[in-house]
């Protein structure tokens, strides 16, 4: 079976066709997203939970009769389209019974009636003025625990998605403006945090109040026909906008590939399995189609998700790639069609398990969308700014438990994980704790509430040097954590990431990864004898056991002596790291976001006594190392040159481009070196040298047994053009691929 982005596309036949002047146009459509910042300013001022008022985990919109979104809040991306697959699964489901009548709200957190996994808890309303149909509106936020196996309802241990707690299908939970008592109740008898998650829901009822006497005001002002109008004609802008851009762009084939590791328990077949998250992004005209048919089968464990987390991926890559100044909304998906068959990692069948989908398939579908639409873009001289490299893999979640002084134990999530370095461009480094990709408005853990509100003491907090993606651009740092135990009892923490034996922050034009995660454990540690001497301790200083972590640890304990140290995942690089100038290279040593030991090993600099950056020794050690890579071998020759002059067609990427000659397009080296012609792939004629040692990458320490890391340089000059992460003896990746009107797309 092919599902395809249908289901997201608007009928917005029942809209008005109302000429609107330009002014009017403007005013309801500043005021609509004005309504969706109030929406959510109300959810976060009522919730207090970490996830929304922190990891501004939660999203709110508007949306036209048949649940198309009009208009959506900018705060996490990937809720995008889970709203209005939820409005339509309630539509569908709930429209002869219960029956939606004015003052009604309806629920749902179910992975297949649109939310990413259980613990994405809508609500979503309908808003009638004067009996007739307006609008809806909804609300969504995570909430801090659904109940399930395991404490913060991400269920590593889970075999099925009935391990994972409660999950809601449409269900009427406010009846005419009354709140019905049974559902409520039902709810919180599920979860083992009833008072936070007592006030969400009571946040999310008040977010779509605020909308629902905001769109009635509005219409009160306008007419209910002139505000339909618009949020139809914002749709119809968002498309034509989106197609206009990709009419500009060449068609391609672009193919990229993530991996989900798994370091065993997870799967209960193989104890080492890495799976696969495999996209094939064809755009023809106007067109995007996403094809991740190639992807990993559904797995026993927790990391599968469902459709709407595949569409949430897409929609977090597509929003601030190519329609980065378009209305968000449904206009978006119209030009997508997505190809994923049932039953894969990617788009799970129930009852998979599916509670970390949203942190584990679900996001490497945007890492895959990502990469491929940042390609695309790169092969456009007017987008070349818009693309990056691989934003931060997946956070090491991190959920802590404890009893309190009253002794009820408490349930608490800590955001440090989401202060990632962003991805390098064409024109800049990746932003220091620039946060997940996915989510627009982000905040992290503040140092206080946590220590004030968990049996958390932190140590140190801070940037980490060489976490951000080697290259000309590298990726920004992330922010680190070391944390001891403090007046807790029986603590228990869960760790789970995916990203800890392969690079997911992969770099982009010979870029190298960014740091993969990182955690360590050290138990009965000397920490308060140290502290009592007057001294903060660095975690390589500390006496004790330290346990060898995996990447899914699952629960443990942690006792008053114990330390956890942490860092998350960073973005990757832009272009050859022996291309960043020195001065940017000495900055960067200045300030500490490179140690001298990455300055020699990765970017390839000499060192005076000093510590200092020697710009003649660097340019000859650099030129050194390029020549190397020239007489690297290659699988085939290069070919002949072309006669004549050369023509450029457009670029693919900063360091390689199209070029005509001869009658024929070629792949060319900005040094002028003509690699392959363009109907092929260009690796199989590059220099090409194969590592195992992640380490000589950058930051990272573990590599996945079945991976080997590729680095590809031009033969003329030694310049690198990819670095790419694949399965050991796999082909050469063929990552763009350039369309003429008689080829189909395949490789």
């Amino acid at each position: 079976m092919t599902t395809t982005a249908d289901t997201t596309t608007a009928d917005t036949t029942n809209a008005d066709t109302t000429t609107i002047d330009p002014i009017t146009f403007e005013v309801i459509r500043h005021r609509l997203l004005a309504i969706t910042d109030e929406q959510g300013a109300t959810l976060a001022a009522i919730s207090g939970s970490t996830h929304v008022v922190e990891a501004s985990d939660y999203n709110v919109g508007l949306y036209l009769p048949d649940g198309s979104v009009a208009a959506m809040g900018r705060t996490i991306l990937s809720h995008a389209s889970s709203m209005a697959a939820i409005t339509r699964s309630v539509i569908e489901d709930c429209g002869r019974s219960p029956g939606i009548n004015p003052g009604d709200m309806f629920i749902v957190n179910d992975p297949w009636k649109g939310t990413v996994h259980a613990q994405d808890v809508g609500l979503v309303a309908p808003i009638y003025y004067r009996g007739e149909l307006l609008a809806w509106t909804g609300a969504m936020c995570h909430m801090v625990d659904v109940g399930g196996m395991t404490p913060g309802s991400f269920c590593i241990d889970a075999t099925d998605s009935y391990q994972e707690g409660l999950q809601m299908p449409p269900t009427k939970l406010v009846d005419g403006g009354e709140v019905r008592t049974d559902v409520w109740n039902l709810i919180l008898g599920h979860t083992r945090m009833a008072p936070t998650v007592n006030l969400d829901l009571r946040a999310l009822i008040g977010a779509n109040n605020t909308a629902v006497r905001a769109m009635t005001a509005l219409a009160d002002k306008y007419g209910a026909r002139t505000v339909r109008t618009v949020m139809a004609n914002l749709i119809e802008l968002s498309e034509r906008r989106l197609r206009n851009r990709l009419a500009l762009l060449p068609d391609a084939r672009l193919h990229s590939k993530a991996f989900l590791d798994n370091d065993g328990g997870l799967a209960r077949s193989s104890e080492n399995a890495t799976y696969e998250v495999d996209l094939v992004l064809t755009k023809r005209g106007d067109t995007l189609s996403f094809d991740f048919s190639a992807s990993s089968p559904q797995v026993d464990g927790y990391v599968n998700c469902a459709y709407s987390g595949l569409m949430a991926g897409i929609a977090a890559a597509l929003l601030p790639t190519l329609a980065f100044d378009a209305p968000w909304n449904e206009g978006l998906f119209k030009p997508v069609e997505v190809t994923c068959p049932d039953g894969l990692i990617c788009n799970a069948a129930r009852p998979a398990a599916v509670s970390g989908g949203a942190l584990e398939a679900g996001w490497l579908v945007e890492m895959t969308a990502t990469e491929c639409l940042s390609k695309l873009a790169a092969c456009s001289d007017g987008l070349l700014r818009e693309a990056q490299a691989t934003p931060a893999g997946g956070p090491d979640k991190f959920v802590l438990t404890g009893a309190g002084d009253n002794g009820a134990r408490q349930t608490y999530v800590i955001m440090d994980c989401l202060a990632t370095g962003g991805a390098a461009y064409a024109h800049r480094d990746g932003a220091w704790t620039q946060g997940q990709h996915n989510i627009e408005r982000q905040k992290i853990s503040n140092v206080e509430a946590v220590e004030m509100d968990s049996p958390l003491l932190y140590l140190w907090r801070g940037l980490v040097a060489d976490s951000g993606g080697a290259g000309r651009n590298r990726g920004g740092m992330s922010m680190g954590a070391v944390y001891t135990v403090h007046g807790g009892r029986d603590v228990t923490a869960l760790n789970s990431a995916h990203g800890w034996e392969v690079p997911n922050s992969y770099g982009i034009f010979g870029g190298y990864p960014g740091a993969q995660n990182t955690r360590t454990v050290v138990h009965g540690s000397d920490v308060r004898a140290r502290l009592a001497a007057g001294t903060i301790p660095s975690v390589d200083e500390l006496s004790g056991d330290r346990p060898v972590m995996r990447g899914r640890q699952g629960l443990y304990h942690l006792g008053d002596d114990d330390v956890l140290a942490t860092v998350p995942q960073a973005g990757g690089g832009w272009g050859d790291p022996l291309d960043r100038p020195a001065a940017a290279l000495q900055d960067d040593l200045d300030f500490g976001a490179v140690t001298p030991e990455a300055a020699v090993r990765v970017y390839g600099a000499v060192l005076t006594g000093d510590g200092r950056i020697d710009a003649a020794a660097t340019e000859t050690s650099r030129a050194a190392v390029r020549a190397r890579r020239r007489n690297l071998p290659a699988e085939l020759p290069l070919p002949e040159a072309p006669a004549g002059p050369r023509v450029r067609v457009h670029p693919m990427g900063d360091g390689l481009d199209i070029v005509e000659a001869g009658g024929a397009r070629w792949v060319a080296c900005a040094c002028g070196c003509v690699i392959a012609p363009a109907d092929e792939p260009w690796r199989a004629r590059a220099a090409l040298e194969t590592s195992r040692d992640v380490h000589a990458f950058g930051h990272a320490t573990r590599l996945d047994e079945g991976l080997e890391l590729r680095r590809y340089a031009c033969p003329g000059c030694g310049s690198l053009k990819a670095t790419d992460v694949v399965r050991v003896g796999a082909p050469h990746p063929d990552d763009i691929r350039l369309l003429t009107a008689d080829t189909s797309g395949e490789a």
